[in-house]
């Protein structure tokens, strides 16, 4: 048996408020009519209250108007959120009323995540018309919502939530729409979508196997063959993105490589960009920059910034180093700066300090992330990370780092 707390019900016939206050019990009643018909409802309505149930009503001003309706139901749904009721616990009972009134009352539950019903009165067919079939009872049905079982009333949110890199949010919001939504094809695509998140999400704060165990899975979904020629092509462009995400992951994991460069490069890309979080994007730039470097004496001459084995830097090098850098011995581990000046010193590079990068530096130390309580602002961030993209490159590696970006079907 359907039950529910809250009831907005469409009433043309005293009857159709009897039947459903009787089968779905509920304890509040808005009552959507029209002024030709109100009296015989509200006389009905008055037999009812000994069950304890409270009616309000409100009429249309005009039977004929889709939109009349639609607003009849947006200000009782809100008087009843007003009062306490979740949406989970109101049901809309369209069955009455004229054919404008059913189509504004159903388009405006549909939209807001109303679940509804109707009642089912039993017919036959008898000498070329329908007649009420007496030797059977009216019932109540719960109506499917065309908008939740294509993942339609959803996905808006959800795509949004994606799209600002909020994976974690748009996840949750997936998930919901896997839960209700009806056929194998936009099942297996939206089971696609959440993995991809939950992927995203894991990527985001290097968890990078479970990550790529989520992306698999996420491409297994999409590639489950549509016929639907829209979810086709959706989900072969997602598809190809995440066949390009996966050999780049594998090469994250262990060693400082270019791939983890290029990846903190584009998460610092994602707050700055796609979330306006200038200050975090920039600290990540911070440590791009000092990757970067770090990478470079690994990758050119051998060198474990994290551990450096002076010995096999040669001792011309090594003097000018301790000169510049203001030191009288060799530091074991080399953050950005003398990162930067050993890296600067062994490749032959020009010993001038970088004047975009130390105004950038300065900007980044006032900061509130790092030494100061200034935040810094979208035009500093995105100079830095310009700045930053034309020092790394690696334009062939970044490829395979971009996250997607969703359109909604």
């Amino acid at each position: 048996m359907i039950e529910v707390r809250a009831l907005i019900l469409l009433a043309s016939r005293p009857e159709s408020v009897g039947i459903a206050v009787e089968r779905l019990r509920p304890e509040r009643v808005g009552i959507i009519s029209s002024q030709e018909v109100v009296e015989a409802i509200v006389l009905r309505c008055v037999e009812l209250k000994g069950a304890g149930v409270k009616f309000t009503y409100h009429l249309v001003d005009s039977p004929m108007e889709i939109s009349d309706a639609f607003g009849r139901f947006e200000r009782l749904l809100a008087e009843l959120t007003d009062e306490g009721y979740g949406r989970e616990e109101i049901l809309l009972d369209a069955t009455g009323g004229t054919t404008p009134m059913r189509l504004g009352t159903a388009l405006a539950a549909m939209t807001r995540g109303v679940s509804m019903v109707h009642q089912r009165v039993p017919q036959r067919y008898v000498d070329g018309r329908w007649e009420r079939d007496s030797s059977q009872e009216v019932e109540v049905v719960p109506m499917e919502n065309p908008l939740e079982a294509t993942g339609l009333l959803r996905e808006g949110q959800a795509v949004e939530l994606f799209n600002r890199r909020d994976y974690a949010a748009a996840a949750l919001v997936f998930g919901d729409i896997v839960g209700k939504v009806s056929g194998v094809e936009r099942g297996h695509y939206y089971r696609g979508l959440l993995l991809l998140a939950e992927g995203y999400a894991a990527w985001d704060v290097a968890d990078y196997g479970c990550a790529l165990e989520r992306l698999r899975a996420a491409r297994e979904e999409l590639g489950a063959g549509f016929s639907d020629p829209e979810l086709a092509g959706r989900a072969g462009e997602l598809s190809e993105r995440i066949s390009a995400h996966l050999p780049f992951l594998g090469k994250v994991r262990g060693r400082l490589s270019v791939e983890n460069v290029v990846d903190m490069l584009e998460n610092a890309r994602r707050r700055i960009v796609d979330q306006g979080r200038h200050d975090d994007g920039v600290a990540r730039l911070y440590r791009c920059v000092e990757m970067y470097h770090q990478w470079r004496l690994m990758s050119g001459h051998g060198i474990d910034a994290s551990r450096v084995d002076w010995g096999m830097v040669g001792e011309g090098a090594r003097e000018r180093f301790l000169r510049e850098a203001g030191l009288g011995e060799p530091p074991e581990v080399l953050a950005l700066h003398h990162a930067r000046l050993l890296d600067r010193i062994l490749s032959g590079e020009a010993g001038e300090e970088d004047a975009v990068l130390r105004d950038l530096l300065r900007q980044r130390n006032r900061s509130i992330l790092a030494h100061g309580l200034e935040p810094i602002g979208e035009r500093a961030a995105r100079r830095f990370l310009e700045y930053v993209e034309e020092m790394v490159g690696e334009e062939g590696v970044r490829s395979g780092a971009v996250h997607a970006t969703l359109r909604r079907l």
